[in-house]
């Protein structure tokens, strides 16, 4: 039987430590990763119920906006009419 040799016994351990510390460095970087894909996520997710709830505000507020606008409208035609009728009615008694 043929004796190794020390330099050889440990180049192969340091392969082995290296291959063990590059796969734990690599495990630990996937941990890491999906850790902040979930973060990234619920952020995302936080932001898109904010952004329905800005919304529906904003809907809301158009809407209020639009029956106070036909209700400003309908009151401006009204006095319009009336003096409408006025003037008419000053213009036919001749005053």
């Amino acid at each position: 039987m043929t004796q190794v040799p020390p330099i050889i016994i440990f180049l192969a351990t340091l392969a082995v430590l290296a291959f063990a510390a590059a796969a734990a460095s690599f495990l630990l970087l996937v941990w890491r990763l999906s850790w902040s894909l979930q973060g990234y996520v619920a952020t995302e997710l936080q932001r898109s119920k904010y952004e329905e709830r800005v919304v529906a505000m904003l809907h809301d507020f158009v809407e209020t906006q639009r029956a106070t606008n036909e209700q400003t409208w309908m009151a401006l035609q009204v006095q319009a009419d009336r003096l409408n009728r006025w003037t008419e009615k000053r213009i036919s008694s001749g005053q």
